[in-house]
């Protein structure tokens, strides 16, 4: 009797094994793997946009001129309104900035204090500046900003830079 309640319940392991190994691989086949270098240069790529966005952002609205009026008529593909031109290319640069630092904000401290020291401060911290800072080897940076930029890319746009296979 012993003997039979140990086949049963050995039978059941392998029938729950055999389910576990099709649920993952169903599962593997419904989320698709991430090709990790093209997302980290798609990371890095934006990510090194940001001092540009951030000094057009900064521009003063001073150098703001009221909008032209002539009557002579527009002529196709000349903006004659600067001005409106540079407003909105200051608010995009804003919304670009903004979706940056929101991308940073959602990622763990040391994550974020490696990608802000490298891409975000005026002057770009090196792996050996990181990891004097940080106190970590200078291995361990490169080994954290490798995570660091797949984190931001899955936070950025609600992962809008990841690349799957």
């Amino acid at each position: 009797m012993k003997n039979k309640k140990s086949q049963d319940f050995s039978q059941l392991q392998y029938i729950q094994q055999i389910y576990y190994s099709i649920g993952v691989a169903y599962l593997m086949a419904l989320i698709p793997e991430i090709d990790k270098r093209k997302t980290k240069m798609n990371a890095r790529k934006v990510l090194a946009q940001y001092r540009k966005w951030e000094r057009i952002a900064g521009k003063s609205s001073i150098d703001i001129k009221s909008p032209l009026i002539s009557d002579m008529p527009r002529t196709l593909g000349v903006s004659v309104n600067k001005s409106q031109d540079g407003i909105v290319e200051r608010v995009d640069a804003e919304i670009n900035r903004d979706a940056i630092l929101r991308a940073l904000a959602a990622l763990s401290w040391r994550s974020r204090q490696i990608l802000s020291m490298t891409y975000c401060e005026p002057e770009k911290a090196s792996v050996y500046e990181l990891s004097v800072v940080m106190g970590y080897s200078e291995i361990a940076i490169k080994k954290y900003r490798a995570v660091a930029l797949m984190e931001f890319a899955e936070a950025y746009k609600h992962g809008q830079l990841l690349i799957r296979k």
